[in-house]
């Protein structure tokens, strides 16, 4: 299988100081012609599965390529971004919310499809700040999930998301890379990497692409947008 990492457009909380970030921020206008590009890069590019975290950024993100593809988008919530969907910033702590229902995915993104456990509580359903060790054991539920679903095929599967749980995922899937900002580089808004698994064995064949972003639209030009 080829597994395409998507990080999110540039959301609104990217562009702003953390403690005015808000819980399920959307896309800027920047974001929004970032992921316009990524749609069109789709167009030329094959596609079998998309799924898509349930955060409203990701949602967003996946619906030019939904439009370019005619996929049906799936939402899965272990795709979220660290730490769940919550309110708050470092210096006052985090205070859990619900999350998007999958009514509301429903009617504000038509022919996305909620997986079961997104129901009218929301997806997150208030819970608290993910822990280290919840991260670590959901990087191992999404990397054992995408191996038996998809481990033995030659699907091409889209999934997007976002950058600190990108970065876990990719460190479990290639050990034996120092995958971090510090040493790869900040992961961009819209951009693509490309694992390649075959018979358990996972190659990186292409890492943060932006090929599809013209350069005045490629982002995070500083720290503080690497995160969320």
């Amino acid at each position: 299988m080829h597994l395409y990492l998507i990080r999110h457009g540039q959301s609104e909380n990217n562009a702003k100081d953390e403690s005015l970030r808000v819980q399920d921020p959307g896309l800027t206008a920047l974001g929004a012609q970032q992921v316009a590009f990524l749609g069109e890069w789709f167009t030329a590019t094959p596609l079998d599965v998309l799924i898509t975290s349930p955060f409203r950024r990701a949602l967003l993100t996946t619906v030019p390529i939904y439009q370019a593809t005619g996929l049906t988008p799936q939402v899965r919530t272990n795709l979220h971004e660290i730490g769940g969907c919550v309110s708050g910033y470092p210096e006052i702590g985090y205070q859990g919310e619900p999350g998007m229902s999958a009514e509301e995915i429903c009617e504000q993104f038509p022919g996305f499809q909620p997986e079961h456990d997104i129901d009218q509580q929301g997806w997150w359903k208030s819970k608290p700040y993910e822990t280290t060790e919840q991260q670590l054991a959901r990087v191992q539920q999404v990397m054992q999930q995408t191996f038996e679903e998809f481990g033995t095929t030659d699907q091409h599967v889209a999934y997007v998301m976002h950058a600190d749980f990108k970065q876990l995922l990719l460190q479990g899937f290639l050990p034996e890379l120092p995958i971090t900002s510090e040493t790869f580089g900040p992961l961009r808004n819209a951009g693509v990497t490309i694992l390649k698994i075959e018979e358990g064995r996972v190659r990186l064949n292409s890492y943060n692409g932006i090929q599809h972003l013209p350069a005045n639209l490629v982002t995070p030009a500083t720290d503080s947008e690497n995160r969320v």
